[in-house]
């Protein structure tokens, strides 16, 4: 395959895909609809009343000022279903952990922009359904991996084609988050040496916020503590 120099200078315009989620200022809503008339009165008083919030995700209703009447009301992100969590909520955890920041910075974030923050066991549920969510596409991941490295395997040696266990030589690394005995986080890696894929990993922390928050709350040295952390 070539590339022309034109290809690798200029980046292409041609393709752009539409944004998820766009930071909207609330004053453009009433640019937006300014002269929108209204289909009951005909008068362009329609504007955009907020509601509550759950976590980052805002109950907001279309509605009149001049008859008072009022058209629908959305919450700002959709609801998943099967998390009982809204996507927003999930996304924004899910930024912060991948920049190895927590519920911390995540409200100071919402300070700034003067937008509404989630509390620290909301910002927890949605990081264990961010986790379950991780584990989903590791398993997947893995099963991938495992099949391409048998498929090396039995490309070197047809015999192993209808074993169902195969043996293989692997090698087993290491690393952590940072260097030095500070780190709290560590992983550990088995590697097929035939065909350098990852069959096997395995993420352990010395630190865990969520006993942390619990051990805060109900005092490490109580039985509540205890039972709760089993």
């Amino acid at each position: 395959m070539v590339l022309q120099r034109d290809t690798l200078s200029e980046p292409s315009t041609s393709f752009q895909p539409e944004a998820s989620y766009i930071f909207t200022h609330k004053a453009v809503f009433s640019e937006l609809l300014q002269k929108v008339p209204c289909k009951y009165c005909t008068n362009c008083t329609l504007v955009i009343k907020q509601h509550h919030s759950m976590g980052y995700s805002t109950k907001m209703e279309l509605l009149c000022e001049s008859c008072h009447e009022s058209y629908r009301s959305v919450f700002s992100s959709f609801l998943e279903e099967a998390k009982n969590s809204h996507d927003i909520n999930s996304k924004l955890v899910s930024v912060f952990q991948s920049i190895g920041r927590g519920h911390a910075a995540l409200k100071t974030f919402s300070s700034v922009l003067n937008m509404p923050t989630m509390d620290r066991k909301t910002f927890a549920k949605c990081m264990h359904n961010v986790s379950v969510k991780n584990k989903e596409v590791k398993k997947k991941t893995l099963e991938m991996s495992r099949q391409a490295a048998r498929e090396a395997h039995v490309k070197v040696d047809a015999s192993q084609k209808n074993q169902e266990i195969i043996y293989v030589s692997v090698s087993y690394d290491g690393t952590w988050q940072k260097r030095g005995h500070t780190s709290n986080p560590g992983l550990g890696i088995i590697i097929d040496i035939l065909s350098g894929l990852v069959l096997d990993f395995e993420v352990l922390s010395k630190y865990c916020q969520n006993c942390v928050v619990a051990g805060r709350d109900m005092e490490v040295d109580s039985a509540e503590f205890y039972i709760w952390q089993k």
